[in-house]
């Protein structure tokens, strides 16, 4: 549940080539026994507040034929404060290399309201880009599948305005895909990226693998990466 401004100046770094991680079989079902949609799944992980520290090897490719390799890591981070207001930060860095030569390496810090029973998603930052106002409404903390929701919308210093959402999906064999969509429009209200974060979630929020699509309307480019935890 975060910006994705950063990773698509990472992946623009990448195809033109400019700067300068393992492999892993996507673990995303796609098939099996239907899971039983009265299950409660927890949208985040028990510790996802508190000392989550996880890592994920990502293979993909892009709409060009080009290849990618990467790795992204996920870190909760001492309290502060984000736009007036207490807040958890969970920085997550990634680093790629590209079929190419590209490479290049991105960090970006995303902030959430400390009350467990009225969790939201407060905003971003990275070097260049933050969010300077937020209309943000409560991430529940289980959901069914077919169960869906909005996360807010979010302006950033260039006046862009992302609109995010979520929506609870059938995993199958017990599990559930928790899909996370973000949509960017830039200040004339262009499209500028979607971005998609498709996690493979456990009824206790765990994690076992994840799937990140983005769409650059910019450069016409879309790359899907995959990896498990």
């Amino acid at each position: 549940m975060k910006y994705s401004v950063n990773i698509f100046i990472l992946i623009s770094l990448l195809i033109s080539g400019c700067g300068g991680g393992g492999n892993s079989t996507p673990n995303l079902s796609v098939g099996g026994l239907p899971t039983d949609t009265s299950i409660d799944f927890k949208l985040f992980p028990d510790n996802y507040f508190t000392n989550y520290d996880v890592s994920a090897a990502l293979t993909g490719a892009d709409n060009q034929g080009r290849t990618y390799t990467g790795n992204t890591t996920e870190k909760t981070l001492n309290e502060t404060v984000f736009l007036g207001d207490p807040a958890i930060p969970v920085q997550t860095d990634m680093v790629f290399t590209i079929s190419n030569g590209g490479f290049g390496a991105a960090s970006l810090t995303s902030y959430y309201s400390i009350g467990a029973g009225d969790r939201r998603f407060l905003g971003s930052r990275n070097n260049n880009v933050e969010t300077v106002s937020a209309t943000t409404t409560p991430i529940p903390e289980t959901a069914n599948i077919g169960d869906a929701g909005v996360i807010g919308t979010y302006i950033d210093n260039s006046n862009a305005e992302t609109s995010l959402s979520w929506k609870l999906e059938d995993g199958f064999n017990g599990n559930a895909k928790l899909v996370l969509s973000n949509v960017t429009n830039d200040q004339s209200g262009v499209l500028d990226n979607t971005f998609t974060t498709t996690y493979l979630i456990k009824p206790d929020g765990s994690r076992l693998s994840v799937e990140l699509k983005t769409f650059n309307a910019n450069i016409n480019t879309e790359v899907t990466l995959t990896g498990n935890y």
